[in-house]
């Protein structure tokens, strides 16, 4: 008989590790009763079947799901529209208002994630960001790659060399008068970045841009937030900075690269399309929904999150 139950223990939840993805399942170790991490289990006569997994934010208002996972022999049965409700239900019982969702399309699981999504009541998924794939040998192929050059002014550096005052210097200026898009700016995307191929870019002596990387795996790289000063962009001036990380990357034998872009930033999608799109493997979307959970939702979107998901098998 299905049973659907919150696991609030490291024991129980061990059994559930291979339902979520390697970068979650430390969340499995660690869970308490009253911790951030909220974990649905689904089993028959004890034997795990699936798991919804997702994560309270920090202001205890608003959570996002993680993943969601049903065994293959026991999918089309329903478990995964129980799981998500029974995962709705217990994140309103912890005070969260709205529950937030990020995935990327391209994936054999994305109509039967955004069917479940539908039959939930969850607002319709928006596009956020073009992801696209590529292995560092395809994309040395193109033109772009072998012409990027700087004028004497400029210079690239690798990001872990950027300094305590040039930090002050950049965090001082969008205070003052903001010249970054919040999500691009670097400081807040740092966290685990990969240090083998983020650089900067200083002109005259300013720091001016950067490409921000993270390893998502032994042999890939995300180029997770690349940002060139205003008015440097339309002199290309980002291109070298790719250029740079890219050969980096294929010098130290990685292969496979991803590459995020919000359509908020036109210009940048429009290069995507034009002159990165013959040299990649796959152009897919990242995309978002929520939902509001009982009478206190509020129409709150995803501007601010990074994160991607992609659901590698069907979630019911």
């Amino acid at each position: 008989m299905l049973a659907l139950n919150r696991i609030d223990n490291h024991l129980t939840g061990f059994a559930y590790q291979a339902f979520t993805f390697p970068r979650f399942r430390y969340r499995l170790q660690v869970l308490k009763p009253e911790g951030s991490t909220v974990a649905i289990a689904a089993s028959d006569a004890n034997e795990p079947v699936g798991l919804a997994l997702a994560d309270i934010l920090p202001d205890g208002k608003a959570a996002e799901v993680l993943s969601i996972f049903v065994e293959k022999k026991y999918r089309n049965r329903g478990i995964g529209t129980s799981l998500l409700t029974c995962l709705e239900e217990e994140l309103l019982s912890r005070g969260c208002a709205i529950v937030n969702i990020v995935y990327t399309t391209g994936q054999p699981t994305t109509l039967a994630l955004e069917n479940l999504l539908q039959k939930c009541n969850w607002k319709p998924p928006q596009p956020r960001m073009i992801v696209c794939k590529s292995t560092t040998d395809k994309i040395a192929n193109a033109p772009w790659m072998q012409k990027a050059t700087l004028p004497a002014a400029y210079e690239i550096f690798p990001w872990v060399e950027i300094t305590a005052e040039e930090r002050i210097f950049i965090k001082q200026q969008q205070a003052a008068e903001p010249w970054i898009p919040p999500q691009l700016i670097p400081f807040e995307n740092e966290e685990n970045f990969e240090p083998l191929n983020s650089v900067g870019l200083r002109y005259r002596g300013q720091v001016v841009g950067w490409v921000i990387t993270h390893r998502i795996a032994p042999d890939t790289i995300r180029y997770t937030c690349s940002f060139v000063r205003q008015d440097l962009q339309k002199m290309g001036r980002i291109i070298p900075l790719y250029v740079r990380a890219i050969k980096i990357q294929e010098q130290a034998g990685i292969p496979k690269g991803i590459w995020t872009v919000p359509f908020v930033y036109i210009s940048m999608v429009s290069f995507v399309k034009k002159r990165m799109a013959p040299y990649m493997i796959s152009i897919d979307e990242s995309r978002g929904s929520f939902k509001s959970l009982g009478d206190g939702g509020t129409n709150v979107f995803l501007e601010g999150m990074t994160g991607l998901i992609s659901f590698p098998v069907a979630p019911e």
